[in-house]
């Protein structure tokens, strides 16, 4: 009925915590879901948790909402890995500027090498352009 804040309490008294966090996400109350199963379960159980919600996400196409979870979880290597299988280039660097910046030119570089190898090659040059490795791109046209 709508009635979140009643909902809880109930979940809360009957040892629900899951659902409630559950019920929290499908409502896109992101801030209450997170409070909710960090008050009551153990730091290694809600992250499990909640990867295992980002990873439903991801199923359905709900890369946004996947992301978001990942992040909660402090996992930002399963975000930028869940972009890269769906060849979501653009939110994978974002990413990766992000939280790894230290593999940011290595991330350009493979991604130029994969683009290359399935005949991307404008978007291969991009990247390779990217990473900083501009003859890589002027010997891919050559051959």
């Amino acid at each position: 009925m709508r009635q979140l804040d009643l909902a809880e309490k109930y979940f809360i008294n009957a040892g629900e915590y899951v659902e409630a966090f559950e019920m929290y996400v499908r409502a896109n109350k992101w801030e209450q879901a997170q409070t909710v199963i960090t008050r009551y379960l153990p730091e290694s159980e809600y992250t499990k948790i909640q990867v295992h919600e980002a990873r439903k996400f991801e199923g359905e196409g709900h890369y946004k909402e996947a992301e978001k979870m990942y992040l909660t979880a402090n996992e930002p290597d399963l975000a930028i890995n869940m972009y890269k299988k769906a060849k979501m280039f653009d939110q994978m660097i974002r990413l990766v500027q992000k939280f790894r910046v230290d593999l940011l030119k290595d991330t350009h570089h493979h991604l130029a090498q994969q683009l290359e190898m399935e005949g991307s090659l404008k978007q291969a040059e991009h990247h390779y352009i990217d990473a900083g490795a501009w003859s890589y791109a002027v010997d891919m046209y050559r051959s």
